[in-house]
């Protein structure tokens, strides 16, 4: 896996008695920040890290979530154990509060963070999922990437930077998406079983396409596999041999497949992935990174590849979508 969340988690606070407060920003470099607006029970920040070395030995009195923004390198210490991770943009890690982590890295990394107040994910559990406090834990997690976190990062950055009206009651609003999102995917009950058995992979593809094909029965399960397979693989090249041959189905019978369940080919959505990842990496802030970095962060062959694929999907180009 591409991301550690202790080290994430680490990166953002000095070890302290208590369970420190991340919304204090110490000696970080805090690039864009929700500090000041009254969001309330979600914050977002956006941070820039020297290499340096963290250690949490409490934990964090709030629930992070954080989404690279940058590739980089970092060590993990947890539970006597040391891993050694490489950071990929778009990878996404929740380190539930309370819990002890430590980490040093050895090159510049960028990140989202969105800090999610226990009591507020402790309300909507209750009147979701019936469930009290000590019914259910989240549990430490680290994942290449989740569309739905990266999609919410997105939004609450071009709120935090415009601070424009009804900011507040819109970071309400993506708090209840979020708190539920994570009690669906990142949550267990006490006993250790899983509140929802829901799977991700419906926030991977577009959602109307995907059940116009399922109810008509041309959905097939090699389609889903080569959704997967695009999602974790469109940040290098790849060829449509390779999703073919990732579901063991002929170039010809998968891009027929394709056409008939989602209406765009294997090449096309692919495209529709890579400049879709384009604009989170744009929108949520990336870095000190020059375009020609983020068309190769999410697969383009150059700038210029970015831009006319950009431009046709959205309007405007890279540089006039930046913030």
């Amino acid at each position: 896996m591409s991301l550690t969340f202790e080290a994430f988690a680490a990166a953002s606070y000095p070890e302290t008695h208590a369970p420190p407060d991340f919304s204090n920003p110490a000696a970080h470099s805090v690039r864009m920040s929700s500090r000041g607006l009254g969001w309330g029970a979600l914050n977002f920040e956006r941070r820039d890290y020297r290499p340096s070395s963290r250690a949490l030995g409490r934990g964090s009195s709030e629930h992070l979530i954080f989404v690279g923004l940058t590739a980089g390198r970092v060590v993990c210490d947890r539970e006597g154990e040391r891993v050694e991770h490489e950071l990929s943009p778009g990878c996404v890690a929740l380190v539930p509060a309370h819990t002890p982590v430590s980490w040093s890295w050895s090159t510049r990394i960028s990140l989202s963070v969105l800090r999610l107040e226990p009591r507020f994910l402790d309300r909507v559990a209750q009147s979701v999922f019936g469930l009290e406090p000590h019914d259910y834990r989240l549990v430490v997690a680290e994942r290449s990437y989740d569309t739905a976190i990266t999609n919410i990062s997105g939004v609450l950055a071009r709120e935090a930077m415009r601070g424009e009206r009804g900011g507040q009651l819109y970071a309400e609003s993506l708090a209840s998406i979020l708190a539920v999102h994570l009690l669906r995917h990142y949550a267990q009950r006490a006993d250790g079983r899983v509140l929802d058995s829901a799977s991700t992979r419906e926030e991977r593809a577009p959602a109307a396409p995907l059940e116009a094909g399922s109810r008509n029965g041309t959905h097939p399960r090699a389609v889903s596999d080569a959704l997967e397979f695009i999602h974790a693989n469109y940040a290098r090249e790849l060829s449509l041999t390779d999703i073919a041959g990732a579901v063991h189905l002929s170039s010809f019978h998968l891009a027929r497949l394709f056409k008939q369940c989602l209406g765009v080919s294997p090449h096309q959505y692919v495209i529709q992935v890579r400049v879709n990842s384009a604009r989170w990496l744009l929108s949520a802030g990336s870095g000190e990174r020059s375009l020609a970095e983020v068309a190769s962060a999410v697969g383009f062959a150059d700038q210029s590849h970015l831009t006319r694929h950009f431009k046709r999907v959205t309007g405007v180009t890279p540089r006039q979508f930046r913030p």
